[in-house]
C-alpha cells in the first residue's frame, strides 16, 4: 500500500462521519437492491412450495381435448374421458377439477365469487383440514374459504345462491391462495358445469401407454414431470419480477452515483492542501488518484455491507410483523451469494462515481500546500465540452422517442421511451451547471431584497456544479413520479371510458351457451318489479328501479339469469379503480426509492458544503448576518435546488408520461393530473428544505471566530 493510500485509509478511520456521509446514498440504494433480491428469492421459495395445482396423491397428469373449455359440451367431454381413465387397469382414482368466477347471492356478500371443485376425499383431494363444520356429505353442500367466512360472517348451516340453486355451507376450509371470495363444491356438482377445467389428475400405478391410448387423451406426464414444469413457470414469474425491479434498482444506483461524485468532489476540494502536501513529500499523481479510489472502494464496501444487513433485518422484521398480525407469510429466504453481488455492485458504483474527482485530485499541484485551498466546485464548467455532448444526447433522445412511437409494439415503445428519457437525463447532468446558473439569475431579482436569498443565489451561481448535482438527482425522482402519475391517469381514464362504453347500464347480462333468445331473457328480467331491462346488441341491460333493495335486485337478477353471465357495473368500476390504485401505489413506492436517494443527496451535499464554507459563513456573521439568517440562507439554497428540480421533473416527466401512453397504446390523456403534479412539485421543494435542517442548524452554530482562523 503506497503512502498516499495509507494516508487516505487513516483519514477515513479518523473521520468516520465523512465516510458515512459520502456513502449514505449508496447505502440507501444497496438496501433497495438487496431488498429486491430478498423479495424475489422469498417469492420463488414460496412459489416452489405451492407452484403446482396437482394433488400430492397424483401419479400422472393428463391433458384431454376440450378439457379446458367452459362450455357444457366441454364438461361432458371431460366427464367421458374421466370415466374412461377410471376403467384403465391400475388407476385407483381420477379427478378433473374445474374453477372460475360465478355470481353468488349471499345477502350483503353477493357478487362474483371463485368456485372450484375438489374430490373432498381419497388420494386426489387437495384440501386442508376443515376448521369449522365438516366435509359435504349430501348433494347441494359446499365448503367456504376461511378468508371468505371471516369477511362475510357466513359459516356452517348458512346458504348461498348460485343461479337457480341454493347451496348449504357444510364447513370452512383454509385455502392455499384466496384473493377473493371462495366456494368449493364436490367434483361433478352442476354448479361447476360451465367452468373452465384444469388438467386431469390420476392416482395409482397404471401403464402410461394405456393412459395415452385412452380416447380423448392428448398428453400424459408423470406427476414429477408436471410439478417440475409448474415450478419452472413459477420461477419465470419470479425472474420477471426481479427484472422489473432491476430497472428501478438501476435508477436508484444512477442517482446514488451522481450524489457520490458530487460529495467526493466537495470532500476532495476541502482536502486539497492535504493532497498537495502528499505531493510535496513525493507522492505521484497516480498514487494520489489511487488513494482516492481506495477510499471510494472502502466507502462502497462499508455502505454495501451495511445496506445488505439493513435489508435482511428489515425483511425479517416485516415478515415477523405480518405474521404477528395474523397473515400467512413465508419464511425469509436469504441468498447470500446474490447479496454479496449487491455489495460488490455498491463498491463498483462508488469507485466509478469517484473516478473523475480522483483524477482531478491527482492533478492537485504541490504549490497548493503553501496557501488556503479553494473549492474546486467554484471552477466554471467548460461549455465547449458540455454543450456539444448535451446537444448530441438530446438529438438521440428525440430520434429514439420518435422510433418508439412508430414501433407499433408496446414493449419496444416502452423501451424506446425509457431510453430516450435516460438520454435526456444524461443531457441534464451535462448541462446542469448552466441550468442552475440560469435559474439562479432568473430568481435573483425576486430575492435581492433579503440577505439569505442573495447568499443562496450567489452560492448557486458560484458553485453551480455542486448545486446541479442536487438538482439533477431530484429531477430524476420527480420526473419518474410525474411520468407515472400521467401514465396511470391516462390508463385510468381509458379504462373508465371503456366501462362506460361497454357497460351502459347498472347490470349487464351476457346470455350463456344455452340462452339464445335475448328478448325473452330481457322480458323475464323486466317483469320483475325491482328491475327495468332491455335487449341491446345481443346483451340485456338492466337497471334497478329507484328505491329498490340492492340485495333483492341481486337475488332476482342472478335467479332469472340462469346460466347467463352477470356483470355488476359498479363492482367492475370498483375493481378497476382498485387495480389502478394498486399499480399507482407500487409504482410510487418503487420510484420513491430513487427520490429518497436524491433527498439524501441534498442533505449530504448541503452538510458537506456548510462544512466547506465555515470560514465564509463566519465572515458573513462578522459583517452582520444573524444565526437565523445563516440558517435561512442554507434553506433557501435547498429550496432553489428543489424548485428547479420540480419544474424540470414535472415538465419532462409529463412529456414522457404522454409519450409512453402513445407508444404503448394503453390509454390517452384527455386532461393531465394537474393537481397531483402540483402537489408533487410543492412536496419536493418542502422535502428538500426539510432535508437541509441538519446543515441549517450547523450553519447557525458557526462562531464569528472561525472567520479569522484558517
Amino acid at each position: 500500500m503506497n503512502p498516499a493510500t495509507r494516508a487516505a485509509v487513516a483519514g477515513a478511520r479518523r473521520s468516520p462521519r465523512r465516510l458515512l456521509l459520502t456513502g449514505l446514498a449508496v447505502l440507501v440504494a444497496t438496501v433497495f437492491a438487496a431488498g429486491a433480491v430478498l423479495l424475489t428469492a422469498t417469492l420463488r421459495e414460496d412459489l416452489t412450495d405451492g407452484a403446482s395445482s396437482l394433488p400430492d396423491g397424483a401419479t400422472f397428469a393428463v391433458e384431454a381435448g376440450g378439457s379446458h373449455g367452459g362450455s357444457t359440451a366441454a364438461a361432458a367431454a371431460t366427464t367421458a374421458v374421466v370415466d374412461r381413465l377410471g376403467a384403465v387397469p391400475g388407476v385407483s382414482a381420477v379427478s378433473a377439477s374445474r374453477s372460475g368466477p360465478v355470481p353468488v347471492v349471499a345477502g350483503g356478500a353477493s357478487g362474483s365469487w371463485m368456485l372450484t371443485t375438489d374430490p373432498m376425499t381419497g388420494p386426489l383431494h387437495d384440501l386442508a383440514p376443515v376448521t369449522a363444520g365438516s366435509l359435504p356429505a349430501d348433494p347441494g353442500e359446499a365448503l367456504l374459504g376461511a378468508g371468505t367466512a371471516e369477511r362475510t360472517g357466513l359459516g356452517p348451516g348458512d346458504t348461498v345462491g348460485i343461479g337457480d340453486r341454493t347451496l348449504t355451507v357444510a364447513g370452512v376450509v383454509p385455502a392455499r391462495s384466496e384473493y377473493g371470495d371462495l366456494l368449493v363444491v364436490p367434483d361433478g356438482d352442476p354448479a361447476a358445469a360451465g367452468l373452465y377445467g384444469t388438467r386431469i389428475a390420476v392416482a395409482g400405478s397404471p401403464d402410461p401407454a394405456a393412459l395415452t391410448a385412452t380416447p380423448g387423451v392428448t398428453q400424459v406426464r408423470t406427476a414429477d414431470e408436471q410439478r417440475a414444469a409448474d415450478l419452472a413457470s413459477a420461477s419465470a414469474s419470479a425472474n420477471a419480477l426481479l427484472a422489473g425491479l432491476s430497472v428501478f434498482v438501476a435508477l436508484a444506483l444512477v442517482a446514488a452515483a451522481v450524489v457520490v461524485a458530487s460529495t467526493f468532489r466537495i470532500v476532495l476540494a476541502r482536502r486539497a492542501r492535504e493532497l498537495a502536501l502528499l505531493r510535496c513529500v513525493g507522492a505521484s499523481r497516480g498514487q494520489v488518484t489511487r488513494s482516492v479510489l481506495a477510499e471510494a472502494a472502502l466507502t462502497g464496501l462499508v455502505a454495501g455491507l451495511a445496506g445488505a444487513l439493513v435489508a435482511v433485518a428489515g425483511g425479517w422484521a416485516a415478515l415477523a410483523a405480518a405474521g404477528a398480525a395474523g397473515a400467512d407469510v413465508p419464511a425469509l429466504s436469504v441468498p447470500w451469494g446474490r447479496l454479496a453481488g449487491c455489495v460488490l455492485l455498491a463498491v463498483v458504483v462508488t469507485v466509478l462515481a469517484a473516478l473523475a474527482p480522483a483524477r482531478a485530485a491527482g492533478r492537485t499541484p504541490p504549490v497548493v500546500a503553501l496557501g488556503a485551498a479553494d473549492a474546486t466546485g467554484a471552477r466554471a464548467p467548460r461549455a465547449w465540452v458540455r454543450l456539444p455532448l448535451a446537444g448530441a444526447a438530446l438529438v438521440l433522445a428525440v430520434v429514439t422517442a420518435a422510433a418508439g412511437i412508430d414501433a407499433g409494439e408496446p414493449l419496444l415503445g416502452t423501451a424506446a421511451a425509457a431510453l430516450s428519457g435516460m438520454l435526456v437525463f444524461a443531457a441534464l447532468v451535462v448541462t446542469g451547471p448552466f441550468v442552475v446558473s440560469g435559474a439562479a439569475a432568473l430568481v435573483a431579482p425576486a430575492v435581492a431584497r433579503r440577505a439569505p436569498g442573495r447568499i443562496a443565489v450567489a452560492n448557486a451561481r458560484r458553485m453551480s456544479r455542486r448545486t446541479a448535482a442536487m438538482t439533477t438527482v431530484l429531477s430524476l425522482g420527480v420526473g419518474l413520479t410525474a411520468a407515472l402519475l400521467v401514465g396511470v391517469a391516462g390508463a385510468s381514464a381509458d379504462a373508465r371510458a371503456s366501462i362506460e362504453r361497454n357497460y351502459p347500464a347498472d347490470i349487464v347480462v351476457f346470455p350463456g351457451p344455452g340462452e339464445q333468445d335475448v328478448p325473452a331473457l330481457a322480458a323475464r328480467l323486466d317483469a320483475a318489479p325491482e328491475l327495468t331491462a332491455r335487449a341491446e346488441r345481443g346483451t340485456v341491460l338492466v337497471d334497478p328501479v329507484p328505491g329498490a333493495d340492492p340485495v333483492a335486485v341481486r337475488t332476482v337478477v342472478v335467479r332469472e339469469a340462469g346460466d347467463a353471465s352477470v356483470t355488476f357495473t359498479a363492482e367492475l368500476r370498483e375493481q378497476t379503480e382498485s387495480a389502478v390504485g394498486t399499480v399507482r401505489g407500487i409504482g410510487l413506492g418503487l420510484v420513491g426509492v430513487t427520490l429518497f436517494v436524491a433527498v439524501v443527496g441534498v442533505g449530504v451535499t448541503l452538510a458537506l458544503s456548510v462544512s466547506e464554507r465555515t470560514r465564509e459563513i463566519a465572515l458573513l456573521r462578522t459583517v452582520g448576518l444573524s444565526r437565523a439568517g445563516a440558517r435561512r440562507a442554507v434553506a433557501a439554497e435547498a429550496a432553489l435546488a428543489g424548485a428547479v428540480a420540480a419544474v424540470l421533473g414535472v415538465v419532462l416527466g409529463g412529456v414522457y408520461g404522454v409519450l409512453a401512453l402513445q407508444a404503448t397504446g394503453i390509454g390517452s390523456v384527455t386532461g393531465l393530473p394537474v393537481g397531483q403534479l402540483a402537489g408533487v412539485a410543492a412536496g419536493v421543494v418542502a422535502v428538500a428544505v426539510v432535508s437541509s435542517v441538519g446543515p441549517m442548524r450547523r450553519a447557525g452554530r458557526i462562531e464569528l471566530a472561525h472567520g479569522v482562523v484558517a
